[in-house]
């Protein structure tokens, strides 16, 4: 969960364990003193619920400081190319040895009865 500081728009991962909270209760924004005595009035981002507001406000006319109209550029993966002594390697390795295994034939599997009233009747017709 990420929080942020409305006063100073700090950005946490997760409160500190030497956080004390100031406000009693949990409200939509929580007062903590932190261990090295600053104090940060904290909420909870929600990222579901700003994608929701850039829908609402600005999807018509972008914004330039929008994430969600100005996503960051992915770095591109890169690219492996595959080499002659990888291939041989690869073909140097044991193969499995794959063996058949033949059904079992419908005399040879039990029924076993799930409810009482099944292992009743399974008794009764058992030929």
């Amino acid at each position: 969960m990420k929080y942020v500081c409305i006063t100073c728009d700090q950005e946490f991962d997760d409160i500190p364990a030497g956080a004390v909270q100031l406000t009693p209760g949990e409200h939509r924004v929580n007062t903590y003193r932190f261990a090295d005595g600053t104090i940060h009035s904290i909420r909870k981002i929600h990222p579901m619920v700003a994608e929701g507001i850039h829908k609402r406000w600005h999807k018509k006319s972008p914004r330039p400081d929008c994430v969600f109209c100005n996503p960051p550029a992915k770095p591109e993966p890169p690219v492996v190319e595959q080499t002659q002594e990888v291939v041989e390697v690869l073909t140097a390795l044991p193969q499995p040895k794959i063996e058949e295994v033949k059904p079992a034939s419908e005399s040879e599997i039990e029924v076993v009865p799930a409810t009482t009233m099944a292992a009743a009747f399974h008794r009764i017709f058992k030929s």
